[in-house]
């Protein structure tokens, strides 16, 4: 194990709570790293003389290994996030049809290319909690909605008004 990766290990340790086993100089060395300086307080330091103490070696070392501690971390998080949704999502079968209400929060796309991403607030109908997706649409399936969207809007206005109009509220020019 080189000195980066002892660094990284006893940072990622700290971390999870565990200074107990930890020389002075590590815990520091984590304090500086997770940018902790209410650790460094408790241990009576200020941020100068704790890199006095950790010496030039180990402040080298603290930008790469405040980076790893970083990427790692958000590894992790992505990975139990991914887990968390698919644990959600296994609970329904393919047969569940989940009803929901939802808010659109942004859309993007990658130039070039016709898919289209959706981000949407999500809730079940009669709940307060709302839930963040992002729904990608594929060319086709982009095409298919679109169409049924500008159907349904075009029939609503074909009457004169919807019936969900709401008040100084005009037709919209994109439905011919």
């Amino acid at each position: 194990m080189n000195e980066l990766e002892h660094m990284v290990g006893k940072a990622q340790q700290a971390a999870r709570g565990g200074f107990g086993g930890l020389s002075t100089g590590e815990k520091l060395a984590a304090a500086l790293i997770l940018n902790r300086p209410d650790w460094l307080e408790e241990m009576n330091y200020t941020i100068a003389e704790a890199i006095d103490r950790i010496g030039p070696e180990w402040l080298s070392l603290l930008p790469a290994a405040a980076r790893t501690v970083a990427e790692s971390t958000e590894v992790i998080s992505k990975v139990a996030q991914g887990a968390k949704s698919e644990e959600v999502l296994a609970r329904y079968t393919s047969e569940d049809k989940i009803d929901v209400g939802s808010e659109l929060v942004t859309y993007g796309e990658t130039p070039g290319y016709r898919d289209v991403s959706l981000t949407f607030d999500i809730w079940r109908l009669g709940a307060m909690t709302k839930h963040r997706i992002c729904l990608r649409l594929s060319p086709t399936d982009g095409e298919t909605v679109s169409q049924h969207i500008l159907e349904v809007h075009r029939h609503a206005w074909k009457r004169g008004t919807p019936l969900d109009m709401k008040p100084g509220e005009i037709r919209p020019a994109w439905i011919a």
